[in-house]
């Protein structure tokens, strides 16, 4: 909370945030034709630039808005395939014949030495 009394517009800057805190255009005018006359235009200069930087953020929450209100487009459909799939190569059955068989090839026969 500020305690200190509002001291008035010292600067260009100062003017131009007096000017947009005002609700009210003709307040607005009114505040423009208080401030100094070499100052005036840089004062709209620093209006015109937050007005439009404050209608660009409207306008980016309008656009999300309306986007949040739209349904996503739908996935692509794909063709129904009635085949089924090759499921031979993952069977349990497989993969433990081909282990078995890999194991045969590096065991030794039972009673011969390990050398």
């Amino acid at each position: 909370m500020d305690t200190q009394t509002p001291h008035p517009p010292r600067s260009p800057r100062d003017y131009a945030a007096a000017i947009l805190a005002e609700p009210s255009r003709e307040r607005r005018n009114a505040l423009l034709e208080a401030c100094p006359a070499e100052w005036r235009d840089l004062v709209r200069e620093h209006v015109q630039a937050a007005f439009a930087k404050v209608k660009a953020y409207r306008d980016h929450k309008a656009g999300r808005a309306q986007l949040a209100r739209q349904k996503p487009p739908a996935a692509p459909r794909r063709d129904a395939l009635h085949k089924p799939s090759n499921y031979t190569r993952s069977a349990p059955e497989v993969g433990n014949a081909h282990l078995s068989a890999l194991r045969a090839a590096v065991a030794h026969p039972q009673g011969t030495p390990h050398a």
